[in-house]
């Protein structure tokens, strides 16, 4: 793998990169800043990007068009699935060039993967499932965690240039990158609501917050996280509960914060 695998897979071609938040931004002024060619498409909500010598702004169907990797930092299905079929020629998924490889970053259940693979087969195009478990500044920096699945080939090719974000831990199949993060945000989001829960109890038996930031050690603490990536990979699990019929009463961040704020009032 590494610069050999990276070299071939691009042969002087540009990496394409198209978001619609601060993650696409991060990832192509990254990949850029690591002094590789880079085409964006700054979707709507996409933050300002510095634009220069190696990053240049680009259409979705240029970069489809011209790109033999293209990094989807889209977490929206929808939205992901609009930008692939499109309307006519404005379909990414018809520009993409036969043995290209398509990097989604968003947050896909293992039943949706399973139709985008359907699309996308026919075309000879690869499709890997990443997902960025750190926040955009350390993407930016090169300190991101990710992880990684699909076929071992299109894995290889992917990682070359995913490699430059941070360090990459390969998970297994196609869709199972964004069901290990989807899990990892369930367990997160519990350990969140029990931790408010604990703190809400103690204040309630008369407990200092300086008690209680003593008492309850750096092991019940939540590492520092997105607190909207965080919700979205909590309600991605969720989804995939219901797909593989699993239990109803995955945690709803969101829900059981409103709760207990109609609660208090």
């Amino acid at each position: 793998m590494g610069h050999d695998t990276m070299g071939q897979a691009l042969n002087n071609r540009p990496v394409g990169v198209i978001g619609n938040d601060e993650f696409g931004a991060a990832i192509a002024e990254r990949i850029a800043g690591c002094r590789l060619p880079v085409m964006y498409a700054a979707l709507s909500g996409s933050p300002p990007v510095a634009y220069g010598e190696m990053l240049e702004p680009a259409s979705e169907s240029s970069i489809a068009m011209r790109c033999p990797i293209v990094l989807a930092a889209i977490e929206d299905t929808e939205t992901f699935r609009r930008l692939l079929v499109g309307d006519g020629g404005k379909a990414v998924a018809g520009g993409l060039q036969p043995g290209s490889v398509l990097v989604d970053l968003g947050a896909r259940t293992p039943r949706e993967f399973q139709t985008l693979f359907e699309l996308l087969e026919p075309r000879n195009v690869a499709l890997v499932d990443a997902a960025l478990i750190s926040a955009p500044e350390a993407t930016l920096h090169g300190h991101a965690k990710i992880l990684l699945g699909g076929d071992l080939a299109s894995v290889e090719i992917a990682e070359s240039i995913l490699a430059l974000l941070g360090n990459v831990e390969r998970t297994g199949p196609l869709g199972s990158a964004h069901a290990a993060a989807a899990l990892m945000g369930y367990i997160e989001a519990a350990q969140s609501v029990a931790r408010e829960e604990a703190l809400a109890l103690g204040a309630a038996c008369g407990l200092t917050p300086e008690t209680l930031k003593r008492v309850l050690s750096d092991e019940t603490t939540p590492r520092e996280l997105n607190v909207v990536q965080l919700a979205r990979r909590a309600a991605l699990a969720r989804r995939i509960a219901r797909d593989r019929r699993g239990s109803a009463d995955i945690i709803n961040l969101a829900a059981e914060k409103h709760a207990r704020n109609r609660e208090n009032r």
